[in-house]
């Protein structure tokens, strides 16, 4: 037997009591589970981030403290320029005698003993010959067989300007410094100072990360350790991949840094994620044994609440079977707890509802029709207007007033054409009511609106959005006298560019500002309108987005200073406008 039939088998068997307690049960483990796991990878992402960002405020700290380290090396570097004694000897030309000798070693023996943490200190003295060095714990001057500065492995460094530096990871030690002192400003090399100084600073970094189960590192500029430990190279690829988590000794980390600035030093620290979250695995632990307790008892009260809500559950399908039948005036009466009577509450109220709604029906059938002849009604009243134009018109040809007879007429005519139905218009059509319009306005302004209108005989059959170009002509005439706009010359044009029908309104009136060129342009792009006069080329976007599917675009080009101009073009596809134009009819 297949498992769908057993299990067909055994819910036809079982009570849906049984059923419930079954499915209830499961949903309240699996919520709990979840609950509980969501819980701690969230706490345990919060607590990475959280661990990582004090790690990294921690780390800036010590790399500031390093800089500010590196920085009282570099001056201490240049302690010897401040002896003027020290200086006078290496300027002098002549040959450096025995007392000259004491005083170079005088000024060296001063600065060796100006810090604590020097290892060791040499000073190379070309012009003498001399190869002074000290170190600990001897902390005396020793004359060396002299070598030349140049053998050193750093001295295209720290001969070079501007800075006459050379900073590295020390062999022994933290950081060997080698500085040269030049003769300013003739930039000659008088002499060179160099020392190796201790982990004094970093052991003290090194310790307080180990306390907290961490491991640091120092990398220089150039991505070199400062210490012989594991795992550098791993660390050091992480670091300069921005990423914060590595896998070392096939455990997984959590990695911070900060840095490198201005000593150039990189400060990394790992701490096993293990570590990070310790303390959530423990809370997870509490968590779950919690979780089971509540859920043991949930579950127990759950049954119980299933049994008393199951026994009213019998009465109230009897009466649903009822309304079924069409009974709606009966009322459910359950009992045995607060949800039921409530239920049964909204059962009543939903048979109420019912019964409103048939007689609801009822009552709109009989208002749709009331409509209807409220519309019917106002289709007359376009009539009263056309019948007042039409008297005003008498009035002008018994007075005698053929201009304003003229422009009642075409004002009458260009109502009837904007009332009347369609989407679509042919170009003619369009150009012809548009020609009537600016013989109005033309009356209206006379030489102040000069205009000028060019179409190809191929498209003026074609049909285009109604009222399209006369939205561009009115609104290049209405925004283009504003201002200090005396005239306005309009020049418009209909013509096929590329495949395309381009219908094009310019106008060298007022212009439109860069911003608010912008802000139409954003707002003709998302379908909005975002300033009230814009209305109606918002619309016109609209229409040609829905007539020609969004192949259909509206451009706007406009200068707002001398030579000020306005362009509006409505581009169509001549394929998309044959296929509308088959679909329309």
């Amino acid at each position: 037997m297949k498992l769908s039939a057993r299990f067909r088998r055994w819910r036809n068997r079982t009570t849906i009591r049984t059923q419930l307690s079954l499915v209830v049960s499961a949903a309240v483990l699996l919520l709990c589970a979840l609950l509980i796991l969501y819980s701690y990878l969230a706490q345990q992402r919060a607590n990475t981030r959280h661990e990582r960002a004090s790690m990294e405020r921690v780390l800036e700290l010590e790399r500031q403290q390093l800089d500010t380290y590196v920085d009282g090396l570099k001056d201490f570097s240049l302690q010897l320029r401040n002896d003027s004694d020290f200086m006078s000897v290496l300027a002098r030309r002549d040959a450096v005698g025995y007392a000259d000798q004491q005083t170079l070693e005088n000024a060296f023996r001063t600065q060796f003993y100006g810090r604590h943490d020097v290892l060791w200190m040499e000073l190379y003295l070309p012009r003498a010959g001399l190869l002074l060095r000290m170190d600990n714990p001897r902390r005396k001057v020793v004359r060396l067989d002299y070598r030349a500065p140049e053998s050193l492995p750093d001295y295209d460094t720290f001969s070079a300007a501007p800075g006459y530096l050379s900073i590295l990871p020390g062999e022994g030690g933290f950081l060997q410094v080698t500085r040269t002192i030049i003769d300013s400003p003739r930039t000659t090399p008088l002499a060179v100072v160099r020392f190796l100084v201790d982990y004094t600073l970093p052991d003290r970094f090194f310790r307080r990360h180990a306390e907290n189960d961490e491991r640091l590192y120092l990398f220089d500029a150039s991505g070199a350790a400062f210490t012989d430990g594991a795992g550098e190279d791993e660390v050091l690829e992480a670091v300069r991949a921005g990423r914060s988590d590595i896998t070392l000794d096939g455990k997984a980390q959590l990695l911070a840094c900060a840095g490198p600035e201005g000593a150039g030093i990189t400060v990394a620290a790992v701490k096993p994620l293990s570590a990070v979250n310790a303390s959530l695995v423990r809370t997870r632990n509490v968590t779950i044994g919690i979780g089971v307790a509540a859920l043991i008892v949930i579950t127990l009260l759950l049954l119980g609440l299933i049994h008393v809500l199951t026994r009213p559950l019998e009465a109230l399908a009897a009466r649903m079977r009822r309304a079924g039948a069409g009974e709606f005036k009966e009322r459910a009466d359950l009992q045995g707890s607060s949800e039921m009577i409530g239920l049964s509450e909204d059962v009543n109220r939903m048979m109420e509802n019912l019964s409103e709604l048939i007689d609801r029906t009822y009552v709109a059938s009989l208002n749709e029709r009331t409509a209807q002849l409220a519309a019917l009604e106002a289709q007359t009243n376009p009539h009263f207007l056309f019948n007042t134009l039409q008297a005003i018109s008498t009035e002008a040809i018994l007075a005698e007033d053929q201009k304003v007879y003229r422009m009642i007429t075409t004002l009458a005519s260009l109502l009837r054409y904007t009332i009347k139905g369609g989407n679509l218009s042919a170009l003619s059509t369009e150009i012809e009511y548009v020609g009537k319009y600016l013989s109005i306005q033309k009356a209206r302004f006379g030489e102040r609106l000069q205009y000028a209108l060019d179409a190809d005989e191929a498209l003026l059959p074609r049909r285009v959005p109604k009222l399209g170009l006369l939205a561009l002509v009115e609104n290049s005439i209405v925004h283009g006298m504003q201002g200090d706009v005396d005239a306005v010359s309009l020049s418009i044009a209909c013509r096929v560019e590329g495949g395309d029908a381009v219908i094009l309104v310019r106008d060298d009136g007022a212009g439109i500002p860069p911003e608010r060129l912008r802000q139409l342009r954003e707002s003709l792009e998302d379908g909005t309108v975002v300033v009230l006069q814009n209305i109606g080329i918002g619309n016109l976007a609209s229409r040609l987005r829905l007539l020609y599917s969004g192949r259909a675009k509206l451009e706007i080009e406009s200068r707002a200073v001398p030579s000020r101009e306005t362009t509006v073009c409505i581009r169509i596809p001549m394929e998309v406008l044959e296929h509308v134009q088959d679909a329309d009819h």
